[in-house]
């Protein structure tokens, strides 16, 4: 199979994959399936045959670092959004993304400062969240299809660029969460703004399963090579991934050990 082809399959293969899994074995695999870093796992995976594992390790330490932007975007966002509209509290967020993205390429944090970093800043970001009251999760129309589009469309982007802009910037651009910028700003129009920062708060969730794959790839990959360090990755996401859910949310909504805006009770309650 040649790197275009592959290129053009592997991202919609791995989400249209984890979405089937979800629908048939949601409880087993905790929660969402889609929430698993599979455009970074494809992107990294493509990185890694085209420019080699020091350029992919590399790119896997800055995009662990880029989590802590997402979490600003998100956070951004889900304050803004209480009392604003979507064209504004979403240039603030991007703004926040990018002033967290920035600071983190002009600092070349370590690994092991990193794995301090990133949950840490995580957990910060889920305490400062703004506390709602239950309310129903507002999807997308056609939202497997938008997802495969936006997702194929960064990876594209990502490997197009990868060269010019160097390894720690690519890893913070690819870090945006474009999809959940759209959702957000979708839920927020149709429903208003704390649709928006309910959705938002399980991107957060979702960052630390992320910053599992990133870690595990930046960890093991000089040591293992792609073979070995890419099931290796996905492997420690699945369990961490099934881990973060079981925590969040419970084997069932009153389980859970964070009682704000669960995803699962929202949709249960409305």
């Amino acid at each position: 199979m040649g790197p275009d082809l592959l290129k053009l399959l592997l991202t919609p293969t791995l989400i249209i994959a984890a979405t089937l899994l979800q629908r048939r074995w949601a409880t087993l695999f905790g929660g969402r399936l889609v929430g698993l870093p599979l455009t970074a796992a494809s992107s990294l995976t493509l990185l890694t045959i085209r420019e080699g594992e020091k350029f992919a390790v590399q790119t896997a330490i800055a995009t662990l670092g880029g989590q802590l932007a997402i979490a600003a975007f998100c956070l951004g966002y889900a304050r803004t959004a209480l009392n604003h509209r979507w064209p504004i509290a979403l240039p603030i967020a991007v703004c926040c993304y990018a002033i967290a993205a920035l600071t983190l390429s002009r600092h070349n944090f370590s690994l092991p400062a990193l794995e301090f970093l990133v949950p840490t800043g995580l957990a910060a970001t889920l305490a400062a969240w703004p506390a709602l009251t239950p309310r129903e999760v507002v999807s997308i129309p056609w939202e497997l299809p938008a997802r495969i589009t936006v997702a194929t469309v960064m990876t594209t982007l990502v490997l197009t660029a990868a060269t010019m802009l160097g390894s720690r910037t690519i890893g913070l651009v690819a870090s945006f969460p474009l999809f959940a910028s759209l959702s957000a700003a979708y839920g927020h129009n149709a429903a208003g703004g704390p649709v928006a920062v309910i959705s938002l708060r399980s991107v957060v969730v979702g960052a630390f399963t992320s910053s599992v794959f990133f870690l595990t790839i930046a960890s093991t990959l000089p040591l293992l090579g792609a073979l070995g360090a890419f099931p290796l990755a996905v492997t420690a996401t699945v369990f961490a991934h099934i881990a973060v859910n079981l925590f969040t949310y419970g084997l069932k909504p009153r389980d859970s050990c964070i009682g704000r805006m669960n995803e699962w009770q929202l949709a249960s309650s409305a």
